[in-house]
């Protein structure tokens, strides 16, 4: 899966009150905003390794241990990290929270506030092309 740099792609589960905050503020601070509802688009577990490398974290800190799934699963074993990438793939609803990408930059969202790590809502971002000023 190709990220264009230029847009704010969300990973969210649309039906998820903090999905829908997250959705709502990406809306109000970017242009171009890319959503995918990972609860009914299965990806790859080559595009999860992505998002987890982009992220610079292992994917266990991006899961709920308090998700009834994840209890009920009871998933407090050992795994690797292809089998890491297999339990997101399965059962993306216990992720921790939205994920936001841009620029080959992605980062777990706890809150809407969150997306603005990523430099989206700034004035340079809003402007069209050839109204910015060179920052040279």
């Amino acid at each position: 899966m190709e990220f264009h740099p230029n847009e704010l792609t969300l990973l969210l589960d649309p039906r998820s009150t903090i999905g829908r905050k997250i959705r709502a503020y990406a809306h109000s601070v970017c242009n171009h905003v890319n959503e995918i509802d990972y609860t009914s688009t299965r990806l790859t577990t080559t595009v999860w390794k992505e998002i987890v490398s982009m992220l610079g974290n292992h994917p266990e800190k991006l899961i709920d241990k308090n998700h009834p799934i994840y209890i009920e699963k009871k998933m407090d074993n050992e795994y690797t990290m292809e089998g890491w990438l297999n339990v997101l793939l399965n059962t993306p609803q216990i992720l921790k929270g939205p994920i936001a990408i841009r620029n080959h930059k992605a980062i777990l969202c706890t809150t809407p506030t969150d997306i603005l790590k990523l430099g989206v809502g700034t004035e340079h971002y809003k402007k069209l092309p050839h109204l910015r000023t060179n920052q040279w």
